[in-house]
């Protein structure tokens, strides 16, 4: 049996102490120096190489929006899709304390990013015991380019937060902390959907740290959770009037196959530095080494679980997957990816501490090209949503109140809203792009008439997000947007805005409403 949480230390320091105690002293400072490197590698691009993008503008506008977080629990925000109250409460409160300051959400990210390693090297401490493959594990999953490319997406709070809690509930429930326990598993709920698998996800590792115990005792322990997922099912299920799920077009079934497979593959070496052959290879020739180190293990004898615990977990952790529409992003796969660092730690075990550290500077150095990468593209981005931001505010001075801007933003509306210069004007204020799909915000009552413009079906499903005198619509799909000239029919006054490059790297918002009208250009 492993050994028990009381006995792993009563804080913090006392942990620390446990896992340096027994190193010469020049190891242990070269062990606190690496750590201390790897924090800030790791750390820094959560500030300098990101922002907000994408669902984090639909995010901040329920922020804005909503008079009341609360409402979240008990009434449908999210337009029939999802229901996840607890990161909106989360987004509200930090969105009102620090409006459209990306830093905010940055610490907020690289903090839940730091739990969830932590949690993720305790609970194997607590299943397995074995303090250097709780320590690799936790070390892989920090610095993994994969892991460090979905917590950088703050609208992927969601899925850190349902993991961190989730992981909490399962040590707590180990330590024999039913009460806590609980509370832990009902936050990773009402975080995201795919926490219901933790209730089977408990009982193995239960069943890894207990092997003498029975699987009917082991059951007995986990049932404790299925009240809360039966009620989180039944609240679900009330508030968005049905299961809910995407009004977007679903991938087939063997779509959803090559998607999960990708997905696992790229969750070795992330997306953004190698390039897709030599990812693939890593990622295959990384996998083939994993599987051939759990066959070998399960071939000795040993606990009924022993080292296939851990490949049990991760067909748990991605069973909830295939409900989603696509299942494309790092974002999907940060739960699995807990097991997958598992995996990985426990066929480093008796390798030298040298290539040990090998392999994590190796994801290290990765992660590295990926932010670097990723800081090129978050400047540009910002570049042209300010010029965006730019131009609209100076049409608006000069009484336009419709504009279509070529960004390459998607939910440019929404982002251009969050600009303080615009507010109080924002009624009759609409910013189209050239992103299909894209998100759009209008009063409840009154305003410009887009119903033209909208996704059939719609977007969201429901047909909008609700965020209090606020409708969000989604914008129709590539290829049923209508013509430039039913737009500016319907909108006379429209304003065409095109983004180029200006002096000192800066971009400009050039307003080219006349030449497109002469010309006729789509």
């Amino acid at each position: 049996m492993a050994p028990d949480g009381k006995q792993l230390g009563p804080d913090l320091r006392e942990r620390t102490r446990a896992w340096t105690g027994k190193l010469p002293r020049e190891h242990a400072a070269m062990a606190v120096g690496v750590a201390v490197g790897l924090a800030l590698l790791v750390g820094v691009p959560f500030f300098a190489a990101t922002t907000f993008i994408g669902d984090d503008h639909l995010f901040l506008a329920f922020s804005r929006y909503a008079p009341n977080p609360l409402l979240a629990f008990v009434h449908d925000q999210h337009g029939g899709e999802f229901y996840r109250p607890l990161p909106m409460l989360l987004w509200w409160g930090l969105g009102r304390l620090a409006p459209a300051t990306p830093a905010a959400f940055g610490a907020l990210a690289l903090l839940l990013h730091l739990t969830v390693a932590a949690l993720t090297g305790h609970l194997i401490l607590i299943v397995e015991g074995d303090r250097r493959v709780a320590a690799a594990a936790a070390l892989l999953f920090f610095v993994a380019p994969s892991t460090r490319e979905a917590a950088y997406w703050y609208s992927a709070s969601t899925d850190l937060l349902a993991t961190a809690f989730g992981l909490g509930a399962i040590g707590a429930l180990a330590r024999g902390r039913r009460g806590l326990a609980v509370a832990l598993f009902a936050a990773a709920c009402w975080s995201k959907e795919t926490a219901v698998v933790l209730p089977m996800v408990a009982a193995v590792a239960l069943a890894m740290r207990e092997p003498e115990t029975r699987s009917a005792a082991v059951a007995k322990r986990v049932a404790v959770f299925i009240p809360v997922v039966a009620a989180y099912a039944v609240v679900r299920t009330l508030v968005l009037h049905g299961v809910g799920g995407s009004g977007d077009v679903a991938a087939p079934w063997g779509g959803k196959a090559v998607q999960l497979a990708a997905g696992l593959l790229h969750a070795v070496t992330g997306t953004q530095i190698l390039s897709e052959p030599i990812a693939l290879t890593v990622g295959m020739t990384a996998w083939a080494l994993l599987i051939l180190g759990v066959a070998r293990a399960a071939r000795r004898p040993g606990p009924r679980l022993g080292a296939a615990g851990p490949a049990v977990i991760l067909v748990l952790t991605i069973l909830p997957l295939p409900a989603a529409p696509w299942i494309v992003g790092a974002r999907y796969f940060y739960f699995p990816a807990v097991a997958i660092a598992w995996l990985a730690a426990a066929r480093l075990r008796r390798v030298p501490v040298p290539v040990l550290v090998g392999v994590v500077c190796a994801l290290a150095g990765l992660g590295l090209g990926q932010d670097l990468a990723r800081r090129g593209e978050v400047t540009a981005y910002e570049a042209r949503l300010a010029a965006a931001r730019r131009g609209v505010v100076s049409g608006l001075a000069a009484g336009f109140t419709t504009f279509h801007v070529d960004a390459g933003i998607k939910d440019l509306d929404l982002a251009v809203k969050e600009d303080p210069r615009v507010r109080g004007r924002e009624a009759a204020l609409l910013v189209l792009g050239d992103v299909p799909a894209s998100f759009v915000a209008l009063p409840a009552e009154g305003g410009p008439d887009v119903d033209f413009l909208l996704a059939r079906p719609p977007l969201p499903p429901a047909g909008a997000y609700r965020f209090g005198a606020h409708r969000v619509v989604g914008l129709a799909r590539e290829g049923d947007d209508p013509t430039l000239d039913d737009v500016t029919r319907r909108f006379p006054r429209l304003r065409f805005l095109r983004l180029r490059p200006g002096p000192n790297g800066r971009v400009i918002a050039r307003d080219v409403t006349e030449t497109r009208m002469e010309t006729g250009e789509e």
